[in-house]
């Protein structure tokens, strides 16, 4: 014979836990470790304070290094043998202009031969000038958490690359460095391109790199708790 509907509800055996849990929830009190997890804590209030102009450090305070001072004199012989190059061809072809002997091309071509002779003197005029304007203002800093570049002379640029994002680093040197004794120092951040310091000695560029290498491992997740 089946057991009517209301025979079933009332022989439910009572659980304390979950009535315990029930009346927590109803009456809005703690409920007891056994029925529950404990909540977490409510998150602290938001905060955001100014920062006054007087209190940020001061980029003057920075110890600026300047480059080498091969440098210059590197600049100055790359851009005097491209304008030596430049030279050559104009003068290959007023010559060729003169021997032609035809007075009509020679009457069309003296103006532009003469444009052109007037920039190769420009050019190695400021070819010899500009390095020793701009090198002067050129400069590095290195600090515990990145490293800084400074160039220009009209248009000053100050590039700061944090070591966290620093993925490789890379020294190289071409034919003119070489001779000069000179290397460049390429940092290459996460997401853009390489960032290079021109024009330090070879030596200070491979230090440079190797101490760069240093602060990446140092600046990965984690390394503080593996060195601990």
């Amino acid at each position: 014979m089946p057991i009517p509907t209301w025979q079933r509800a009332s022989s439910t055996r009572w659980n304390p836990a979950v009535c315990a849990g029930c009346e927590a929830r109803l009456t809005g009190s703690p409920e007891t470790p056994d029925s529950t997890k404990a909540e977490s804590p409510a998150p602290g209030p938001f905060a955001n304070p100014e920062v006054l102009p007087d209190s940020l450090p001061r980029a003057a305070t920075l110890d600026w290094q300047p480059l080498h001072p091969r440098y210059a004199r590197r600049l100055q012989a790359g851009a005097l043998i491209r304008i030596g190059v430049l030279a050559a061809v104009v003068a290959a072809a007023h010559v060729t202009v003169l021997l032609a002997g035809l007075e009509t091309l020679s009457r069309i071509a003296i103006w532009p031969l003469r444009i052109l002779w007037a920039l190769c003197a420009l050019g190695g005029t400021w070819a010899v000038v500009k390095p020793l304007i701009a090198v002067p203002r050129c400069g590095y800093a290195v600090r515990e958490k990145d490293i800084l570049y400074r160039s220009g002379v009209l248009w000053r640029t100050v590039r700061v690359v944090p070591f966290s994002r620093v993925q490789h680093t890379r020294t190289d040197s071409g034919l003119l460095d070489r001779r000069f004794a000179l290397a460049n120092l390429t940092v290459f951040p996460a997401g853009a391109g390489g960032h290079k310091i021109p024009g330090l000695g070879a030596d200070t560029a491979e230090n440079l790199r190797a101490y760069v290498s240093e602060r990446i491992e140092a600046e990965k997740p984690g390394a503080a708790d593996d060195g601990s």
